[in-house]
């Protein structure tokens, strides 16, 4: 089950519950067929719960899927926050950290993270993930990087890092997590962090 933060007073362990189920249930679906074949009513159905309980919380099963969406950056964002900055020696040390933080965080909520992780899943979300986790670092501004920027290498060694971040967790998640999570946050870092790096002086007779 994907994280669930600590909810309103007002809302009731029943409601926490419900949402939680349906989350489960579009997850289980989400595994064997896009959300664009996964109907209201064939989600209820897999929930146990009718479609006015379901209408009363989602406004449809893209709404549904945003909110789970949504609780992973969330949860993740507030992993990234709790690292005490101030104790690493440089900021490749944090993103190291942070890469194990995540990478341990995935291996404990495999399902899911497996269904939203996967090729066929919302690549908007899997680059947001991976930004999020490089942006808070603050590699050298990497994460901050405009698309407009006027450092063209800069913008295209974060979107490889992010791109081969990506890829990485999604075979890791295909073999079902044979690797440990020490050693694919090892990779990661090892790949991406000299992409990073700042880029060798341009070469003035190099041609576009």
């Amino acid at each position: 089950m994907p994280p669930h933060h600590t909810p309103p007073l007002t809302e009731s362990r029943k409601t926490r519950y419900t949402r939680a189920t349906l989350q489960d249930a579009l997850m289980e679906l989400l595994a064997r067929k896009p959300l664009a074949k996964i109907s209201v009513k064939e989600l209820c159905a897999r929930a146990d719960v009718n479609r006015s309980t379901f209408y009363a919380h989602y406004a449809n099963t893209e709404d549904l899927l945003g909110d789970i969406e949504r609780s992973t950056l969330d949860w993740v964002g507030e992993t990234l926050a709790t690292v005490n900055r101030a104790t690493m020696a440089d900021d490749q040390e944090a993103i190291r950290q942070v890469l194990e933080q995540v990478c341990a965080y995935i291996r404990s909520n495999h399902n899911h993270l497996q269904v939203l992780m996967s090729p066929q899943a919302d690549l908007g979300f899997q680059q947001d993930l991976i930004g999020l986790i490089y942006g808070f670092s603050g590699f050298r501004g990497v994460g901050q990087v405009d698309e407009d920027d006027a450092d063209e290498d800069a913008s295209m060694r974060f979107h490889f890092a992010v791109s081969g971040s990506i890829g990485l967790i999604q075979y890791w998640l295909s073999t079902d997590l044979a690797a440990s999570s020490a050693s694919v946050a090892s990779t990661i870092y090892t790949m991406s962090v000299p992409s990073l790096a700042p880029a060798l002086p341009r070469d003035p007779s190099r041609t576009r």
